[in-house]
């Protein structure tokens, strides 16, 4: 009989991803249990306070095709099983039965076990006792019942409905090595937003009083002390209060600031800060409208250590969200880094990632490129008012030219980090002609030079980085594809328009700028490439049991996916990850201020980026696929479990599953 031959186990301080590979067609299988057992320094499972082990099975919400999940509370992987070949933990740190968080360090292992329909002579699965759970009872317009004294009324009751399965062991489990869940990865602490709004758990929570307000979601995500804002922010913000509770001055660099808990933050440490603030976009004719609250706070506690940096024109942006830290001495300690805007949905309603380098040449790097930020006055003159246009505002070509080399710094075990700030081209903007293709700048020449070094795998996280994929990482990442079938490319983007099919309907024929931003596909599949655009499920009918969902955390406007990341083999020791503030793209070099880390022979750092593209790409996968179904008429996923061992049969014949192979060996 056919059996699991591989599963491996890897994970960041957020989320672990767990992949496997069987030799053949398990018969009857219809699914996988998989339970997450918690391990002490030396590997032994560690036992709760009445003497059983720590295990716990994952959770999951999908029945099986005559079931219903209409309440849509959670089982686990012994009642609805697996129904492929790998599966994100979601829930290692992020409770569903509450918005409290799991510690922020632990080891853990994973056992993956085949379930089948019980038999006689099978080993049963244990019943989980949640077959009744506490539920919300709703009147016919599908608000809660209340109380006399206003509590929501709950009552104990079957979990879901239909004929329950009870399902047997089907071969023994494979235990995977033992994965670490945590955040220090040492010159590197790393975090992660949890800001996936497109989620049905926070659907329920936004309809739990019976409808969603045009604002409930926004408003959450801009309160501070909100429980679902803290859940959705993951570490990000811990660790910048960690960091701001160290003794010494600090010196940033920051594109938007409109956060409160963030702006309380840099107040209470005003003696010990010097800002370099820049501008947000245009709203109704007026530029940094955004900024303007947290500028005149700033200015107030500040005075002269509040620097801005005003380009106020659609050309240009100091697209950088960064702090050097240094000692009392005054020299530069660390830097803290990555794609989060300091804003409420940059910590909380996009996905972000952050990282701390405790490196005192890479902070000095930062520290560099810093003050050559503050010397660069010559052409950006000061608006007046702040908010008017300043069509020819740019950085100088003094400051262009110091960022036409990386800082080089070497790390322990022969890790490296290369570090790029930009623009670093002569040009303003990047050419347009015709005839000739514009020339790469220097530090996405680097890019595309490791990408073009991968062996066996390129993912990457984008926000924007150019239109259809063109002079920016994305066409690269198809290119090489095209020319080797055995490199895996995938990945995800959030703007339509970043979409490689993305087709136009209408361009201004002299400056080739979008007029009519058209209809964009949600996946773009070529063989060994594939990449998907963040989507959500929009019918409340098309998918089971799954809901309506939201994209984005006000009225449809803002990024969704916001890293900006490129993971290059992170199986091996020749791995290279790529981040920081950097869309990927000609124009943030040509343009815009801004940092990138490229960091190569850093395996743990590289398979902590990884994990959460797997994250963030597995989840907008399914839903873009089943929005390119729609989208072309075609019939999608039926939002149930499948029934019979057909399901397999994608994954042994090697048509679906490259993903999941890739990580399980």
């Amino acid at each position: 009989m056919a059996r699991i031959t591989h599963a491996r186990a890897w994970a960041n301080n957020e989320v672990a991803y767990v992949a496997w590979e069987t030799d053949g067609k398990i018969p009857g299988c219809l699914g996988f249990e998989v339970t997450r057992v918690y391990l002490d320094a030396a590997g032994n499972v560690l036992r709760k306070a009445d003497g059983t082990e720590d295990r716990v099975k994952c959770a999951t919400w999908v029945a099986f095709k005559g079931q219903r999940n209409p309440n849509w509370l959670p089982q686990d992987t012994g009642v609805w099983p697996v129904q492929k070949f790998s599966w994100r933990d979601l829930t290692i740190r992020k409770r569903r039965s509450g918005m409290t968080r799991r510690a922020d360090e632990a080891i853990v292992r994973y056992e993956v076990r085949p379930v089948g329909d019980l038999v006689a002579g099978m080993p049963a699965v244990p019943s989980n006792g949640q077959e009744k759970q506490w539920v919300i009872q709703r009147g016919a317009d599908g608000e809660p019942l209340r109380d006399a004294t206003g509590k929501i009324i709950r009552k104990l009751e079957r979990a879901y409905t239909g004929i329950a399965r009870p399902l047997g062991y089907l071969g023994a489990a494979f235990v995977t090595a033992p994965v670490a869940i945590t955040s220090k990865r040492p010159p590197f602490r790393t975090t992660f937003t949890n800001g996936i709004l497109a989620a049905q758990w926070l659907s329920n929570v936004l309809n739990e009083d019976g409808v969603i307000e045009k604002n409930e979601l926004i408003e959450k995500i801009e309160n501070p002390d909100d429980p679902h804002r803290k859940y959705l922010a993951g570490d990000v913000l811990s660790l910048l209060h960690e960091l701001f509770e160290r003794k010494g001055t600090f010196k940033l660099a920051l594109y938007e600031l409109e956060d409160k808990e963030l702006e309380d933050l840099l107040i209470a440490n005003a003696a010990r800060l010097e800002v370099i603030l820049a501008n947000t976009g245009v709203a109704s004719g007026e530029w940094d409208v955004r900024n303007k609250p947290a500028r005149k706070r700033l200015r107030a506690a500040l005075k002269t250590r509040l620097h801005d940096r005003m380009f106020n024109n659609a050309t240009h942006i100091g697209h950088n969200k960064f702090v050097v830290h240094y000692d009392e001495a005054g020299r530069p300690r660390s830097v803290f880094t990555g794609s989060t805007n300091w804003t409420s949905t940059g910590i909380a309603g996009q996905t972000n990632n952050a990282v701390l380098v405790e490196d005192a040449k890479v902070a000095q790097a930062f520290d560099d490129y810093w003050q050559r930020m503050l010397a660069d006055r010559t052409r950006i003159r000061k608006p007046s008012p702040l908010s008017a246009p300043m069509t020819d505002n740019q950085q100088d070509m003094p400051f262009r030219e110091s960022n036409e080399q990386a800082a080089i710094i070497p790390l322990a075990a022969g890790a490296q980090v290369t570090a790029w700030f930009s623009p670093n081209r002569p040009e303003r903007r990047k050419p347009t002609s015709k005839t000739k293709p514009a020339p790469v700048p220097p530090d996405l020449e680097e890019v595309y030079r490791r990408m073009r070094m991968a062996k066996e795998a390129i993912l990457f996280l984008a926000f924007y980085p150019g239109q259809k994929g063109v002079d920016c990482m994305i066409g690269e990442a198809i290119d090489i594809g095209r020319k080797d079938s055995s490199i895996l490319v995938m990945g995800a983007v959030s703007s339509p328009q970043a979409m490689p099919n993305y087709v136009p309907k209408k361009k201004d024929s002299e400056t080739d700028e979008v007029i009519d931003a058209g209809d964009s596909p949600t996946t773009f599949e070529e063989k060994n490439v594939s990449i998907v655009r963040a989507a959500r499920i929009d019918e409340k009918t098309l998918l089971g049991d799954l809901g309506v969902e939201q994209l984005t955390a006000k009225g449809g406007i803002g990024a969704i996916i916001h890293d900006k990341i490129v993971v290059i083999d992170p199986k091996s020791p020749d791995c290279s990850v790529i981040f920081g503030s950097h869309n990927l793209g000609f124009k943030a070099s040509y343009s815009n201020d801004e940092n990138m880390l490229i960091v190569s022979g850093h395996a743990d750092l590289a398979m902590a980026y990884a994990v959460h593209v797997l994250d963030v790409y597995d989840h907008y996968r399914f839903r873009a696929i089943e929005n390119e179904r729609k989208r072309e008429g075609k019939t999608g996923w039926s939002g149930f479990l499948a029934v019979k061992d057909d399901w397999q049969d994608g994954y042994v014949s090697g048509a679906k599953g490259a993903i999941s192979r890739y990580f399980a060996r």
